[in-house]
């Protein structure tokens, strides 16, 4: 469909025609016969053009006296016989004063040669019905004068001009009697109604109208007054009041009776219904109210018409016509040498079909019951199958407003026509039914689709719909519809419906829809495809795109053969008194080859580490190329396509891996393409450095037919241009990277994956606490391509960063969380190695760091799993140590023995008391405490000096003692060992006893020590702030002093520590996540033990103490 050429039409017209010229179109021959119906006083003509010839002349009808107004209205083609029908649905003529109209239709030959058939199908003699009509009139005492006398005056007149007619009058007065006033003899003695009604004298009395109507059926319709046995009885009735009566006027049943109500008492509904019972039935054809005398005269045309039924009518059907009125030909249909045609007026336009004899002389009707006034008929086609009996499609469009299609199939033994399908429209109004069309598909000889056109369907701005009903087991069904482009709601589309020959080459029929009033007309073509038709057209052609000024293009269509000799289906179109002939394009396929050369890309060439000074560029060289292959194979041609195509090097990234010559990525050019296979040469490079060497580069190809203007696409010897099938006009071909896999070109890497003990060996949970681990992975073997790395961690921890330590940066690492997976306790790293490949031989040491969450729960250790997708030793896992934190802060008290003096005349022994308190805060991550050990340091003893001292150790809530430990002799130190249990505070005191054993006699100086250290498990636990927190010391300084009071010995004991609110303070800030001043964590493994003796923090106080007299 999207190959019909528009740009070079052959136009055919005829002077004079009419602008009805085109109102039909077949395509018979190698020409188009046109129909041409009359308008006005013109008559109707057949004309045939020649495409060859680009003229149209008249097609002789001699030796018909018809006068045929509207010939060319109907025309219809049988395919297997080449036969023509054209019919004339108004033939009409004069029977008295009733027109009646049927049709006249002619039978041509194959190719318009040989006699003319001529018929009248549905013709329907004259009939002159004799009617007996008796005028029953009011002369009650409500008339006036004036009334009772146009009464009259209506009665001459209706008597007057049926004069000449088969009808014969008499006339009776009622009021309280009947009177007659004429008889049937006495009007055939003197046909004169004012001799007749000249002496008519007003009765003036009651309205006893049930029994003037008995009177009649009585003492007036009786053959010897005149009555004929054979005509139909008609009785008028005239009055101006209600009945004062009511009899039983069964005796008028076998009589027409007619009633007139004049006047104002007929004024309500009540009044109105009493008239019912004097008129037949059904009482709303026989009943007429009129307001005033005045409108008597104008209500002979209406009564005329209900005359003119009667007297063209059996007594058994009185009230609806036969085929007066078939204006058969209204359509036509011929299929293996048989003709239907509709009859849209037949049966009161309840319309029906005829079945034609082959030479015209005879028909049957067929009708359907129940379709009154539904214009059965308006169209007709039928629908051949090889295996049944083919069936006949009729529409009814206007049946119960909304249409209706009928099916019909002929009985094999009896020939009857019987109805096997009804079909109903959705819409009112819409016309379906109004277009019909049966589609074999695939040309088997089976109907595969009706198509039914709605031409005044509306909905979404779109006028006209067509519905697609497919052959099913039980009948056709709808399965789609088709419309036209929104914004034409008055488009008709719909209108025309034809069956294609196939044009695109598929070998399925194509269909061509017409939608006249669509801007100047427009023709939509959908194609077939397997199991109906596309949605969607292929191509909508408009008026103007072929004829300027053209009107109602679209209104008829016809395309079954070629005009032009070249094989290919040309599509006639009808227009407002002219005709296009639209000839069809060649379609073609393009056969595309692309083709490489090295086959593969060479690594080398395009990896960062190579140097272009060392060697040169090869490049790729690229081979494309193009060859003709028909579609449309019947076409009888030149095949030559001139094609523009564009070729381009990764296209679909921003930045391409390879280019043309001058650094573009595409070229364009132009070709000429036959039958035969035509090739080009390319050639590419490679920019420096192409970090991705997995996915191959892209190479597409894309190309269309070039149009020439002006180039001819007629049917005169010139090329035609030919039109690509509407398929993705493109090829593209990958051309790969070389890969380093051996000689079978099959990668198969092995990669080894370990944890390296560079890294965190405890994990010790602080606030501020991190851990790092570090990777090797090795490729042991070929290149391996996209190495992923999963690194499985607990949830506790999260991902910080990771860096790559060997070889730097070289090979690229990248790292991303997978999403959390709630029911797991561990989370996932993703990681990409030296994305995409991990050459052979290669290795990295990959380092990953982690904070720690708070509130997170904790075991005895941390595992890390990790695992790489590549066959091998791909696993690891590591298992680090996790320390528990606790606070541990000791301090003196202020009740401390802090100094101690020796004089000449004082005691020799001194009592030396020190007193500490520890203080215990658990961890927030673990509220297991664990086992405490305080450790106290006293001086040793001394085996030579002026003093000697014992010491002793006490601790509240301890029930097991302190024990002394033996001493060691590379300290001069003494441990008392005591086992703490958890207290928030415990008080430990340590009491000595200094004694002074012999005179000072020298200066002498020497110091004694004491500490309180507390000791725990450090493979579970750490220290928060160090061992040193947890400390005090004791220390002694004797001098000897020459002053005039004498010698004395001064003792000073003091204690090096933190004090407790530092100590305090440092435990808050760390626990509130900030930096310790002047703190460091403790080297892994540090455990809180005795330091020794230390120097003192602040020595001169101690030299001037020992100064003091």
């Amino acid at each position: 469909g999207y190959n019909l050429e528009v740009r070079h039409v052959q136009n055919f017209s005829f002077p004079h025609a009419g602008r009805h010229f085109g109102y039909r179109v077949l395509q018979v021959g190698d020409g188009v016969v046109v129909g041409a119906p009359g308008e006005g006083n013109s008559t109707g003509n057949l004309y045939q053009c020649q495409p060859n010839t680009g003229h149209c002349l008249p097609i002789s009808l001699s030796g018909s006296n018809d006068t045929s107004k509207y010939l060319g209205m109907t025309l219809a083609t049988d395919s297997t016989s080449g036969k023509l029908l054209a019919c004339d649905p108004g033939l009409s003529r004069t029977c008295d004063q009733n027109v009646y109209l049927s049709g006249l239709c002619y039978l041509f030959h194959q190719n318009l040669r040989g006699p003319v058939l001529q018929g009248r199908p549905g013709y329907q003699e004259c009939i002159k019905g004799n009617v007996d009509l008796v005028f029953l009139f009011d002369g009650s005492m409500s008339l006036q004068p004036d009334e009772f006398q146009k009464i009259l005056d209506f009665m001459k007149d209706v008597m007057k001009k049926l004069s000449n007619s088969s009808y014969q009058f008499a006339a009776v007065q009622f009021s309280t009697d009947s009177k007659t006033e004429f008889n049937f003899l006495d009007y055939l003695q003197a046909k004169d109604p004012d001799v007749l009604l000249g002496k008519v004298k007003h009765m003036r009395q009651l309205t006893n109208t049930f029994g003037a109507i008995n009177y009649v059926a009585t003492k007036v319709f009786r053959q010897d007054l005149g009555a004929r046995p054979d005509a139909t009885k008609v009785l008028i009735i005239i009055t101006d009041g209600e009945a004062t009566d009511h009899v039983n006027i069964d005796s008028a049943k076998d009589i027409i009776r007619y009633i007139i109500g004049i006047g104002k008492h007929f004024a309500t509904k009540e009044s109105q219904e009493r008239l019912h019972e004097f008129a037949s039935k059904p009482a709303k054809d026989f009943v007429k109210i009129l307001d005033t005398f005045e409108k008597l005269k104008d209500l002979f045309t209406e009564l005329q018409k209900k005359i003119y039924v009667i007297e063209g009518t059996s007594k058994q059907d009185l009230t609806s016509f036969n085929m007066e009125l078939s204006s058969s030909g209204i359509s036509a249909d011929l299929s293996r040498g048989r003709g239907i045609v509709g009859a849209v007026g037949a049966k009161d336009w309840a319309g029906g079909f005829l079945d034609l004899k082959a030479d015209l002389q005879d028909d049957r009707f067929v009708r359907e019951q129940e379709a009154r006034a539904g214009y059965l008929g308006y169209t007709v086609t039928w629908l051949p199958f090889q295996r049944l009996p083919s069936l006949v499609a009729a529409g009814a469009p206007r049946y119960q407003h909304v249409g209706r299609v009928l099916l019909f199939q002929e009985a094999k033994v009896t020939g009857h026509w019987n109805q096997v399908q009804k079909i109903d429209g959705s819409q009112i109004g819409s016309y379906f039914g109004g277009e019909l069309c049966g589609i074999d598909m695939d040309q088997d000889g089976e109907t595969e689709l009706l198509l039914i056109g709605a031409p005044l369907f509306y909905a979404e701005q779109r006028g006209g719909r067509v519905f697609i009903y497919q052959k099913k087991q039980l009948g056709f069904e709808v399965v789609s519809e088709l419309q036209g482009n929104p914004g034409y709601p008055l488009g008709r589309f719909g209108a025309a419906i034809a069956a294609l020959t196939d044009i695109n080459g598929d070998g399925l029929v194509d269909v061509a829809v017409g939608a006249p009033l669509e801007e100047q007309g427009a023709v939509y073509v959908f194609n077939g495809q397997h199991g109906g038709l596309s949605p969607q057209p292929s191509q909508r052609i408009e008026g103007t795109q072929v004829f300027s000024g053209i009107r109602w293009f679209g209104r008829s269509i016809h395309g079954v053969k070629d005009l032009g000799g070249d094989g290919l289906t040309d599509v006639a179109v009808g227009a407002e008194g002219r005709v296009i002939v639209l000839s069809s394009r060649p379609v073609v396929d393009i056969l595309t080859q692309i083709s490489f050369s090295p086959a593969e890309i060479p690594v080398q060439e395009v990896e960062c580490s190579y140097s272009t000074s060392n060697k040169k560029k090869e490049g790729v060289n690229i081979t494309v190329c193009f060859q003709v292959k028909p579609v449309t194979v019947q076409f009888q041609g030149l095949l030559v396509a001139n094609l523009t195509y564009t070729l381009q090097l990764d296209g679909h990234r921003s930045r391409s891996r390879g280019l043309f010559p001058g650094g573009r990525h595409e070229l364009s050019g132009n070709t000429a393409v036959t039958g035969d296979l035509s090739c080009t040469k390319f050639w590419f490079h490679f920019p420096v450095c192409i970090q991705d060497l997995i996915s191959p580069i892209n190479v597409s190809l894309n190309y269309s037919l070039w149009e020439e203007e002006g180039t001819p696409g007629d049917q005169h010897g010139k090329d035609v241009q030919l039109i690509l099938r509407p398929s993705p006009h493109a090829e593209t071909k990958e051309i790969p990277f070389e890969k380093n896999c051996g000689e079978d070109k099959k990668c198969e890497a092995n990669l080894e994956l370990s944890f390296s003990s560079a890294g965190s060996r405890v994990l010790r949970l602080t606030p501020s606490a991190s851990l790092s681990v570090e990777l090797m992975l090795k490729n042991l073997k070929e290149d391996a391509y996209w190495v992923h790395l999963n690194l499985s961690f607990p949830q506790g921890l999260s991902f910080r960063k990771v860096e790559v330590l060997k070889p730097h940066s070289q090979i690229p690492v990248s790292c991303e969380e997978l999403p959390r997976v709630s029911k797991l306790l561990t989370r996932t790293l993703s990681c990409n190695v030296s994305s995409p490949i991990f050459k052979a031989g290669s290795g990295v040491a990959i380092q990953v760091m982690f904070h720690m969450l708070l509130n997170s729960s904790w075991g005895d250790s941390v595992e890390l799993h990790a695992t790489v997708n590549i066959l091998g030793n791909n696993v690891a896992t590591t298992s680090i140590p996790v320390l528990y934190p606790i606070n541990i802060l000791t301090e003196d008290k202020e009740n401390s023995t802090l100094y101690v003096s020796f004089t000449p005349k004082g005691p020799k022994n001194q009592t030396v008391k020190h007193f500490y308190q520890v203080r215990i805060q658990p961890s927030v991550y673990d509220h297991n405490v664990p086992a405490l050990e305080a450790l106290v340091g006293v001086p040793g003893p001394h085996s030579e000096g002026p003093i000697t001292h014992k010491w002793g150790v006490e601790m509240t809530g301890l029930s097991d003692p302190c024990s002394l430990h033996s001493w060691q002799p590379c300290l001069p130190r003494t441990k008392f060992h005591c086992p703490l249990v958890f207290k928030e505070e415990i008080l430990v005191q340590v009491t000595g006893t200094v004694e002074l054993v012999e005179e000072i006699k020298a200066p002498f100086t020497f110091s004694l020590c004491s500490s309180l250290s507390v000791s725990f498990d450090s493979s579970k636990h750490f220290h928060l702030y160090g061992s040193n927190a947890s400390l005090a010391q004791v220390w002694l300084c004797l001098f000897r002093s020459l002053g005039n009071r004498g010698h004395f010995v001064f003792l000073q004991f003091g204690f090096f520590k933190r004090n407790l609110k530092e100590k305090m303070e440092a435990s808050a800030e760390a626990f509130s996540g900030l930096p310790l001043e002047d703190s460091e964590e403790p080297v892994s493994g540090e455990e809180a033990g005795d330091p020794g003796c230390l120097e003192p923090l602040h020595e001169e106080e101690a030299q001037d103490a020992g100064t003091k007299d």
